[in-house]
């Protein structure tokens, strides 16, 4: 009857927890992707910066080195008769001696740095720009390049960046490259530029390698992600779905003892209108002698008891249509009673019984208790039953006590007894039909107290009492003004 809404609600649940958790692994991933990305990102900046300044020292040490060696030149420059003849890799200038002659030098660009073989490289290459010159040379006096060099110093500018087609046209790989410019003073032979351009082939290489191992990592991440959000889901869902089928199994366990305690309980009251319509025509023929027996013994002692017994008559006919109205399927008449009224109807009907059992009958009863709606009747023939019971349970000498309290909105009704107890596996069964630990009882007598008080929306159980004895409590709600 609920299993559907039950199990779409079930699977709400589990999509629902299936989305949070593929966002957590998005998150997840997304989260060590970025990070990654910073991080890479940090660290090459690190690097462009290192190699920039690397190269600016780089540059400042050249033109430490090209200064003195210009300063040599200038202090012994070797003379010249004839005109200087074009050369690659020199650089040729006039220049006045101490003793007041011009004198013509030459300069060999590539005997300028101790180390020019070792100084290029297929990433890295050195570049001077002579006095007047508008075009750096390499250090074999070649030009270099369209003049992106010169530009750069032009510009005032003592570092910089190249593009790929410029750091191409410089004979470097096609990546963007630093350039430093340092300046070397060579006295009488003027103010030369020493330029350094580096590629960024490495660190381009090195990023590129950064990144790959940034998508390796998150893609790691996501699919062990992706594989411990699989497992968890399937994990949870089976959880849910276990679950599940515990609760259908459990209301479907529920829904059998309702219906087996219904089918008790129709069978219960078949067995009693039965019983009540086979005793209806005896209890007929007995009201009929009582009447007679009632004139004949007019104005006699004996007179009272004939009506005591045509009132148990009518009280046990009552009883009897009360059981068939049930059986029936119709509710009692109910009406608000007195607890202590219900307790007094029931001490007269059971005195006689416990005078002949030679037990005690006490009765306590709060004050001021409310009054609750129930058949009158009824419940007097549960609480016989109840008596019945612990007056049978009890020994020659005990005490039965019957107490009346109110509890919240309940009226409470207990029945403490002396006998052996009750055994816990025994205390649902003994309110059921046709379950008894008396040799000759029927089983009826308390599932009948408890079909009574389920009527009256109340409840009986039973409990044991220490050191021994039973209580028996029969609970109805109080009647709400």
């Amino acid at each position: 009857m609920t299993r559907r809404p039950f199990a779409s609600a079930e699977r709400s649940r589990v999509r629902i927890s299936g989305l949070v958790l593929l966002l957590g692994a998005v998150l997840s991933v997304a989260t060590v992707a970025l990070v990654g990305i910073r991080f890479e990102d940090a660290e090459s900046e690190l690097a462009m910066e290192r190699e920039q300044r690397r190269l600016g020292n780089l540059a400042a040490l050249l033109s430490v080195e090209l200064a003195g060696e210009l300063a040599n030149i200038a202090r012994d420059p070797p003379a010249m008769a004839d005109p200087p003849a074009a050369e690659s890799g020199a650089w040729t200038t006039r220049v006045t001696a101490g003793d007041g002659r011009e004198l013509d030098v030459r300069v060999q660009i590539g005997d300028l740095f101790h180390a020019a073989d070792h100084l290029d490289s297929t990433d890295e290459r050195v570049f001077v720009l002579p006095p007047g010159a508008t075009k750096f040379f390499d250090l074999h006096g070649l030009s270099a390049g369209p003049g992106v060099l010169a530009e750069l110093v032009a510009c005032g500018e003592d570092t910089g960046m190249l593009s790929d087609e410029q750091a191409l046209q410089l004979g470097l790989p096609e990546y963007p490259a630093f350039v430093s410019v340092a300046s070397a003073d060579g006295g009488v032979l003027g103010t030369w530029r020493v330029a350094v351009v580096g590629s960024t082939h490495e660190e381009v290489e090195r990023d590129r390698r950064g990144m790959l191992r940034v998508i390796i990592k998150v893609l790691l991440t996501g699919i062990t992600t992706a594989a411990f959000g699989y497992f968890a889901f399937r994990e949870f869902r089976a959880q849910v779905m276990a679950r599940h089928q515990l609760e259908l199994a459990e209301q479907r366990r529920a829904g059998e003892e309702v219906l087996a305690r219904e089918n008790r309980t129709a069978t219960m009251l078949t067995l009693a209108s039965g019983v009540a319509h086979e005793v209806g025509t005896p209890l007929g023929l007995i009201r009929v002698k009582a009447e007679a027996l009632l004139d004949a013994l007019q104005d006699s002692p004996e007179e009272e008891d004939v009506r005591t017994i045509l009132g148990q008559v009518d009280r046990l006919r009552d009883v009897v249509q009360g059981f068939l109205r049930a059986a029936r399927g119709r509710m009692p008449e109910q009406a608000p009673s007195a607890p202590a009224a219900l307790v007094q109807s029931v001490c007269d009907l059971i005195a006689h019984r416990f005078q002949a059992a030679e037990v005690e009958l006490q009765v306590e009863i709060a004050p001021d208790m409310p009054e609750v709606r129930v058949n009158a009747l009824l419940v007097e023939h549960a609480l016989v039953n109840l008596l019945v019971n612990a007056c049978d349970a009890s020994p020659k000498g005990a005490c039965v006590t019957l107490r009346v309290r109110q509890e919240g909105e309940d009226v409470v009704f207990e029945v403490l007894d002396e006998g052996e107890g009750v055994r816990e596996e025994d205390r649902e069964r003994l309110i059921k039909p046709f379950f008894s630990r008396k040799a000759h009882g029927t089983g009826l007598g308390l599932a009948l107290t408890n079909e009574i008080a389920r009527m009256s929306r109340g409840s009986v159980t039973l409990a044991a009492r220490s050191p021994r004895g039973a209580i028996a409590t029969l609970r109805l709600p109080r009647e709400v003004p």
